[in-house]
């Protein structure tokens, strides 16, 4: 670890982290401290880190209430990777995929946020379920 008040080199950072659980709400907490713990050690700024934390909870909170429609949760997984000085973040799930646009809720603006915050996103339709993508440039 470097010493305090020494830059990070990200361009020989390598880490990763792959979790996969029920997709309940007690379990967003956990994931996202984990997260932000990978994209600290791999030299993620503190702004940075605050906007990868509503970023993954976003996420993983639209995979908790709209991912399964029913009351037992299927899996979220979760993979993360920082390679150079890119983090790259997936959130699968294994529901009902996403909605057309035109069906989603008027007060939804969690992918909104997401777009804001990262630095590239990506969803795609798994079938079954849903992959999201982002990216963060880390510094």
């Amino acid at each position: 670890m470097p010493r305090q008040g020494r830059p990070v080199d990200v361009s020989t950072i390598s880490a990763q982290l792959h979790d996969r659980r029920p997709a309940t709400a007690d379990h967003i907490g956990p994931l996202r401290r984990a997260l932000v713990d990978l994209a600290a050690r791999g030299g993620a700024s503190e702004r940075q880190r605050q906007d990868i934390a509503l970023a993954i909870s976003e996420a993983l909170t639209n995979v908790v209430t709209h991912a399964y429609g029913t009351p037992l949760p299927g899996p979220m997984a979760l993979h993360a990777a920082i390679d150079g000085a890119v983090l790259e973040i997936d959130v699968l799930d294994e529901g009902i995929g996403m909605p057309p646009p035109a069906t989603y809720p008027a007060g939804g603006v969690g992918l909104a946020i997401i777009a804001r915050v990262t630095d590239g996103l990506e969803l795609s339709d798994t079938a079954p379920g849903t992959r999201l993508r982002m990216m963060f440039e880390i510094s």
